[in-house]
């Protein structure tokens, strides 16, 4: 009998695991490329196995082996299988999740796991022998064992026609590609800080495309904030190193593709990677270099399970390899602009647009308190829109609010309809004819009286993108009208055919959310109207003005890529207000600077270091207990070691949004202008937490995106 056993991480909160890690026994198998033996226990490390934990069978990820157990004689179970063709973890794979593990204060297995796809992590994968009858008949079944015999050399990279570079991205390309040189090589973080339509695009390809023609095997990674902006980069990387080289990884895809597209990426076959944040995690056996473009992106930062920012952990994992990574912005967020300006990452600029003849577009303001927007369109916007369908160009019309009216209100009481489940008001869709709350989902008819006084006059209040929809098509009866929000693309195949109209030219107007903001290149499109972007002026967020600043940057930024110049319109009940300025005059550097020393002055990231603990109860009363509970503990720590008095522990204080999904909530904020200082500060809080065995939800937000 084996007198070690296998420490395995599996995905159970830290709520019911500090570590996520569990003892069990291993057995005698045989895997593709090895035989699993009990006298080699080295071998198992890195190992996907699927083992039974309570009731049911979980997979989990071998993180070590050791000589002994606390684990009662007679009580230790024994793996019940090695996943066949999953990879298993290297040193640097390993490394990686212990990294994200204590720094985002999760377990291992909570960290690791998510990166599988779903197929993998339910433990379907199994040989076809060890399968039930139905499932060595399916399909999948079938599809599964054809991919384990597919060969595992690297895919040829077939080289498409480069675009031609203008001077400025020429300059920016050189930069790049000396700091690989052997003898002065620089593995800083790059950021390629690039006005909209700069080119960013064409100076990643190139850029990467050098780094596979020297090493046959190279893999490259390629992250994107969103999933609507992969299908159009995709065609552009297929056209460039041929379909064969690349794949996709997001949330988006069959389950059957995105394992096939998994599969050939972690097996080395494919050369380049194409993801959302997920894809971050993704074992990549010859990864040689990582860009992220629209860096600033908050789509980045998971705010599910494991809370981790793809952007900072693709800086580790470039830093680990000691392998170059690219940033890409036109707005960086303002720890990547001050990381630049300090020199802890290299600078690259691109100033104009790479198009002749193209220029950053005029930005006019319209004051709505003195110019109406009767149904959301102000006069002088209609003007500039009628403008450009008689010149047969498009507009964009910016709304980032999905449904038809964010409210529905009695003109008797006043009542407005809210969600039973959340602290928000139920938005109305008039395609569906139904109330949705577009937080926890939930959906209500609309009532045909007010529910508070039996009146029925019920009025839909404010604009949404539907309600928008409606406006131009009786004014412009003619217009071809295109809408993009998660209602209208929900289907598959329906984002692709609306872009592909788009880039076409054959909309008129398009109406959209923040999904049209960025990466979209449209050279027919030379109008912008902004409709409602006021209350994120004033928002309670310290992080407000620099995720609005980026997202209107971004918006303008799609008007006059192409020969004609472009104009965008933003009605604003505030036009004095000082971003306008710095938006009109498209000088990011003069906000991006004034703002951090804003955030220097009151000791705010990057000056310092947050976390957050959140709570949730069915009461409000029991959240707030425990995060009083919770502070009470801190303040403790801090009286007892030195080491974190510099630590401050806010108050507990209810959430802004306090009620989510039938759970309502609690906050207790941690600062602290040292980093390294508070992670120890948090490793010795979150112990003490779970040590109350409290049966609330709760969970420490490591940089939190939102306060």
């Amino acid at each position: 009998m084996t007198t070690w056993v296998l420490q395995v991480a599996c995905d159970v909160p830290v709520t019911v695991s500090a570590t996520g890690v569990f003892d069990y026994a291993p057995i005698e198998c045989e895997t593709q490329d090895c035989v699993l033996s009990l006298s080699q226990p080295s071998l198992w490390i890195g190992r996907a196995v699927l083992v039974p934990f309570g009731k049911q069978s979980v997979v989990g990820i071998v993180v070590g082996v050791a000589e002994s157990t606390d684990v009662p004689e007679g009580k230790l179970k024994q793996i019940r299988a090695v996943l066949p063709f999953v990879p298993p973890l290297d040193d640097n794979g390993l490394e990686l999740i212990r990294f994200m593990s204590r720094y985002y204060q999760r377990g291992l297995g909570e960290v690791a796991l998510p990166a599988l796809p779903m197929v993998v992590r339910n433990g379907k994968t199994l040989t076809v022998e060890e399968a039930s009858p139905v499932a060595r008949l399916s399909k999948g079944m079938r599809t599964w064992q054809k991919w384990q015999k597919m060969p595992r050399t690297p895919a040829p990279v077939v080289m498409g026609r480069e675009l031609t570079l203008t001077a400025a991205q020429e300059l920016v390309l050189s930069s790049l590609l000396n700091q690989l040189e052997d003898d002065s090589r620089d593995l800083r973080p790059q950021l390629l800080f690039g006005v909209t339509g700069s080119g960013k695009t064409e100076i990643y390809l190139q850029y990467l495309a050098q780094i596979l023609q020297i090493d046959p095997q190279a893999q490259v990674l390629i992250l994107v904030p969103e999933i609507n902006l992969t299908p159009q980069l995709a065609a552009r990387l297929n056209a460039r190193f041929g379909a064969e080289a690349v794949v996709t990884l997001h949330s988006g895809l069959t389950e059957s593709t995105r394992l096939m597209n998994w599969w050939r990426a972690s097996n080395g076959q494919a050369r380049v990677v194409l993801g959302t944040r997920l894809s971050v995690l993704t074992t990549l056996p010859h990864l040689r270099a990582i860009v992220v473009d629209e860096e600033h992106d908050s789509s980045y930062r998971q705010q599910e399970g494991v809370r981790y920012s793809a952007r900072d952990v693709a800086i580790y994992r470039a830093h680990q390899l000691n392998i170059p990574i690219v940033l890409g912005s036109a707005t960086p967020s303002l720890e990547t602009w001050h990381n630049a300006q300090t020199g802890r990452y290299g600078l690259h600029r691109l100033s104009e647009r790479a198009v002749t003849g193209a220029s950053l577009p005029e930005v006019i303001l319209v004051d709505v308190q003195k110019t109406a927007a009767q149904d959301g369109l102000s006069e002088p916007l209609r003007r500039l829109m009628s403008e450009s369908m008689a010149q047969h160009n498009t507009t964009l019309l910016f709304q980032n609010r999905r449904g038809y009216a964010p409210v529905l209100y009695c003109g008797h009481c006043g009542h407005m309809h809210d969600c039973s489940n959340c602290a928000a008001h139920l938005v109305y869709h008039h395609t569906t004819r139904h109330l949705h709350c577009h937080h926890c989902g939930v959906q209500a008819r609309v009532p045909k009286v007010c529910v508070k006084c039996g009146n029925a006059d019920m009025r839909p209040i404010g604009q949404g993108t539907q309600r928008i929809e409606e406006t131009v098509a009786r004014i412009w009866p003619n217009a071809i009208v295109r809408r993009i929000d998660a209602d209208s693309t929900r289907n598959k195949g329906e984002l692709e055919h609306a872009l592909a109209d788009i880039a076409a030219g054959v909309a008129d107007v398009v109406i959209g959310t923040q999904m049209l903001a960025k990466g979209h290149d449209w050279p027919n499109l030379n109008t912008v109207g902004v409709l409602d972007v006021d209350s994120g002026l004033f928002a309670q967020d310290y992080r407000a003005p620099e995720r609005l600043f980026a997202l209107l940057q971004q918006v303008i930024g799609r008007a006059g890529r192409g020969q004609t110049a472009g104009r965008v319109l933003i009605q604003t009940a505030f036009p004095e207000h000082p971003m306008w300025t710095q938006l009109r005059s498209h000088d990011f550097e003069t906000f991006a600077n004034d703002e951090l020393a804003v955030r220097q002055q009151l000791g705010l990231p990057p000056f310092a270091a947050h976390a957050l603990l959140h709570v949730a109860a069915p009461e409000l009363k029991n959240a707030m207990l425990f995060a009083q509970k919770a502070r009470e503990l801190a303040l403790a720590l801090i009286d007892t070691q030195i080491a974190f008095t510099q630590v401050t522990v806010n108050a507990a204080v209810p959430m802004n949004m306090m009620r989510l999904n039938r759970q309502e909530r609690a906050q207790v904020l941690i600062e602290c202008p040292s980093r390294p200082r508070l992670q120890q500060f948090l490793t010795q809080w979150q112990a003490a937490l779970v040590e109350q065995k409290s049966r609330l939800m709760w969970l420490i937000d490591v940089d939190p995106a939102e306060i």
